[in-house]
């Protein structure tokens, strides 16, 4: 933990903890954040969103233990995940914040000052990460370290191609007084507040590896089918569309594509033709129209011409048996 011998001028860092039924997990990460060696003062806050398990006695004994440093907000009944992020960021103090999800943790005690010393020497930067083992906690895939990009400086516009940000691993100037409306209606928290953090500066991603991502069956993702995923993904980047400024539509209309294009092929998959009609319409909006052609036409397939894969399956099998 920080130096207590500093004098009391309020934390220069705010940590930003949200949780809910990560009973197995939220002890590690708490532990994670007292580790943190700095030569200045920071905070932590915890959000316990009315977890079913065991997780509320946890915190609750932590911030005993820790009265002076862990603040906590406990709210009555479940809030999401939204509105639990919102009130953390709107309880902390810090000049600088950085997001910790109870299932994750960090692996260097160095993080914060690392962090810190990068926005302090790079007032233009708005967003600061790094990397971090994707971790999968059943063992069925070996560890990856991740993003695979290379260190350095990016702009929102790399952003909106494709997210390298980890939540866990992410520290931002507060330039912001409450989380935009807009985002409460979609699944995901964390992107979106780095899409409306980045208008206010670059984002830098540093070399280093100082924190673990945990894979695991209740993870906020993990749950999701084929389906559900990227329909979240499209909603996400269709409100991209209509609230960022009109400059940044050529990024969101790539990733726009991208998004149907998936959603289209899982919804085949699952069985509901109709939706990867629509799926090929979205596209089509999204791209020119000789653009992604082979796309179009696999969708355009698997939209009109569903029948003929079952039809051709059973005649596969036939053979076989004949």
């Amino acid at each position: 933990m920080q130096d207590s011998s500093l004098p009391d001028t309020g934390p220069k860092v705010s940590v930003l903890m949200i949780t809910y039924n990560h009973e197995k997990f939220v002890a590690q990460a708490i532990e994670s954040v007292l580790m943190q060696k700095t030569s200045f003062p920071y905070e932590l806050v915890i959000g316990e969103d009315c977890s079913t398990d065991g997780t509320r006695e946890i915190v609750r004994e932590y911030a005993r233990r820790y009265p002076n440093f862990i603040r906590t907000l406990l709210p009555e009944c479940n809030i999401g995940m939204h509105q639990n992020l919102r009130q953390v960021f709107l309880g902390s103090r810090g000049r600088y914040l950085a997001i910790l999800e109870g299932d994750d943790y960090w692996t260097s005690p160095e993080k914060l000052q690392i962090q810190a010393d990068e926005l302090d020497a790079h007032p233009e930067t708005a967003v600061c990460g790094h990397r971090a083992v994707w971790h999968y906690e059943d063992g069925s895939k070996p560890d990856k370290i991740r993003p695979e990009i290379p260190a350095g400086f990016y702009q929102l516009e790399d952003l909106l191609r494709a997210n390298f940000l980890i939540t866990g691993t992410v520290m931002f100037r507060r330039v912001i007084d409450d989380v935009p409306s807009w985002h409460w209606s979609l699944y995901m928290a964390d992107l979106p507040l780095f899409v409306t953090l980045a208008h206010y500066g670059n984002i830098r991603l540093l070399p280093q590896t100082m924190g673990a991502y945990r894979v695991h069956a209740g993870g906020f993702f993990t749950r999701l089918n084929d389906v559900d995923e990227p329909r979240h993904l499209l909603a996400m980047c269709k409100a991209f569309y209509d609230h960022l400024d009109s400059k940044y539509r050529p990024p969101i209309r790539q990733r726009l594509f991208t998004c149907a294009y998936h959603l289209g092929i899982g919804a085949f998959t699952a069985g509901q033709p109709e939706l990867t009609r629509k799926c090929l319409r979205d596209c089509r909006k999204s791209s020119a129209a000789f653009e992604h052609l082979p796309q179009k036409l696999l969708l355009a397939l698997k939209g009109y011409g569903w029948w003929a894969f079952p039809v051709w399956r059973g005649l596969r099998r036939l053979w076989r048996t004949g």
